[in-house]
């Protein structure tokens, strides 16, 4: 499976979005998952817009990315955690920067095998996940 980053699921949402990302969504619908703190941080940048009609467009979106993932919906478990101790160690002893939120969804994909599609390859690139670039690719 391919674990997409917020970026990513977020731009089929924006006013005018990249139609190679779309194109790139499209080719890889059956083998996309989502994690839970990427669903987090789309309720996250919903609910930081002023009440109205856009924000309520983007949770009820929110909301079908959640239904329509089922199992393939990817928590922050107990392998992921073990994970997440391993990499923010080995990534702060190598002086590289560290963002909780990258360095957890990058654990859950190390602990399930899976690959990530993100436009934020640079944050990623020591992780040792597969990476996919919509934007590029």
């Amino acid at each position: 499976m391919i674990v997409a980053d917020t970026n990513v699921l977020s731009e089929p949402l924006r006013p005018a979005p990249d139609p190679q990302v779309l194109a790139w969504l499209a080719d890889h619908s059956g083998e996309l998952a989502v994690t839970t703190l990427t669903v987090g941080e789309l309720f996250y940048g919903a609910q930081r817009l002023p009440p109205g009609r856009r924000r309520e467009h983007l949770l009820t979106a929110v909301e079908a990315i959640v239904s329509s993932a089922g199992d393939r919906l990817l928590p922050y478990d107990s392998p992921a955690a073990r994970q997440y101790g391993l990499l923010r160690a080995r990534r702060e002893a190598a002086g590289h920067a560290v963002s909780v939120e990258d360095t957890m969804i990058a654990a859950i994909c190390l602990a399930g095998g899976h690959e990530l599609a993100t436009r934020n390859t640079r944050d990623f690139a020591d992780t040792g996940v597969v990476l996919h670039d919509p934007w590029t690719q």
